[in-house]
């Protein structure tokens, strides 16, 4: 067995350069030095691609329980899982509200929903609900905040019109997670008589 300076040993065959800028042999090698051997890149977890998404679909109204800042409101249910890498619903109890993150980076995040309004009383004021994105439960997203209102309340005489409003609400932010985070939509105030239907959370890694 020969050995030449690249120290790729083979069997009694003259030596040629590669492809791989490593010497060869002409004839079936014996054996091969690690050192011939092109490596192959690791793909760092940092550079990994990452997206999720929640829906509920099905139309039905839900009811939000009035809330008043500073204690949060109930978290959004959702029920359908879209395409996901790296982003799905976290375990239970947190897998019908939340999105968990696999990996660390900068993500975009977009938020909809539909809400119906109700004013049922002569309160000035009508009726709002404003949602919010949090994080791991506690920690709310100020640029997140999203929100309704319907002032339309009127009265004539001793009675009182009911009026209602219904429309689509939502945000998009772009903001940096943690490996292990969990992200829901949660009531941050909502006023009595105030539904909502097919909500969306979608997220999306766009740097590392």
């Amino acid at each position: 067995m020969n050995s030449n300076n690249n120290g790729c040993h083979q069997a009694s065959c003259s030596c040629q350069l590669c492809c791989n800028e490593k010497f060869n042999c002409t004839r079936p090698f014996i054996a091969i030095d690690a050192a011939c051997i092109p490596s192959v890149p690791e793909r760092s977890v940092e550079g990994t691609l990452a997206f999720g998404s929640f829906y509920n679909p099905s139309g039905d109204p839900v009811l939000i329980t009035p809330a008043t800042p500073p204690v949060p409101g109930e978290k959004i249910i959702f029920t359908t899982p879209g395409p996901s890498l790296n982003v799905n619903p976290a375990p239970i109890p947190n897998n019908t509200t939340d999105l968990q993150v696999a990996v660390g980076g900068i993500y975009e995040v977009s938020m909809n929903i539909s809400v119906e309004l109700l004013n049922l009383t002569s309160d000035p004021f009508g009726t709002n609900v404003r949602f919010g994105l949090f994080i791991n439960d506690t920690n709310v997203v100020n640029e997140s905040n999203f929100l309704s209102e319907n002032d339309m309340g009127i009265v004539s005489g001793d009675s009182v019109v009911s009026l209602r409003m219904a429309n689509t609400i939502g945000n998009t932010i772009q903001l940096r997670l943690n490996k292990g985070d969990r992200l829901s939509i949660r009531v941050i105030v909502a006023s009595p008589s105030v539904f909502y239907r097919y909500p969306s959370l979608v997220v999306t890694k766009i740097a590392d």
